[in-house]
């Protein structure tokens, strides 16, 4: 096996892991919690722009048909993962300039 195969194979192969592992491990967080273990979301951001974040809801129907929600639940590994893959870009600001 050649060394660009190998390394192929292996890239392959963390990636699936990874994805297991978050999957498996994943916790769901509130909005004020996304908040609260990513600081540099804010409520107003989350209530903003939240929809951009992996994200589910629980739905069911009652005996009548109706349909209740539960609020969005946020993936914190799977938004972790964003951060790591930079599809979050951040910038930084300098003291006195915005």
């Amino acid at each position: 096996m050649d060394a660009i195969t190998r390394n192929e194979i292996m890239a392959a192969v963390k990636t699936a892991v990874s994805q297991a592992v978050d999957t498996l491990d994943e916790k769901w967080l509130s909005g004020m919690e996304v908040c609260e273990q990513f600081q540099m979301f804010t409520p107003s951001w989350i209530k903003r722009y939240g929809h951009l974040l992996p994200r589910i809801q629980a739905v069911v129907k009652d005996e009548n048909g109706v349909e209740h929600r539960t609020g969005w639940a946020y993936g914190r590994n799977r938004i972790q993962r964003m951060i790591d893959n930079d599809q979050l870009r951040f910038s930084e600001c300098q003291a006195g300039t915005r």
